[in-house]
């Protein structure tokens, strides 16, 4: 039995360290899913569509890559979806088309941030893409 518990002393601290390497970040998202989805995270976002619209809430879906990156998918009223592209945290670009009224443009007031598509204006906390 000795050998036994020799052998496990031994091979313990390895084990550890092993397993301690398999849980570190490795960039990609451990997030589970929204059941019945293909996001980590779903629910409603300030939103307005147009010069001195009210703000309403959309529905979203994010999923997320990990380290700040990821698409959060807004639904519109007209229930077309708007894809918002982000890196490190950084809201980079949206899916456009020629159809679009005006160019992608992003800002940061805190941790919110501020995406406009043309007339669309969308405010994004830093928690539906990093989680919490």
């Amino acid at each position: 039995m000795r050998p036994l518990v020799r052998a496990l002393t031994t091979a313990l601290p390895a084990l550890l360290l092993l397993a301690a390497c398999n849980t570190q970040d490795s960039g990609q998202s451990s997030d589970a899913l929204v059941q019945g989805t293909a996001f980590n995270a779903t629910g409603s976002i300030p939103c307005s569509f147009g010069a001195g619209q009210p703000t309403g809430q959309c529905p979203f879906g994010v999923t997320r890559e990990g380290n700040g990156s990821g698409v959060v998918a807004v639904t519109k009223p007209d229930g077309m979806t708007r894809s918002i592209f982000f890196q490190d945290g950084k809201a980079t670009s949206a899916d456009t088309s020629q159809a679009d009224s005006g160019p992608f443009s992003a800002s940061k007031q805190g941790d919110l941030s501020i995406v406009r598509v043309g007339e669309e204006r969308y405010e994004i906390p830093d928690a539906v893409i990093y989680g919490g």
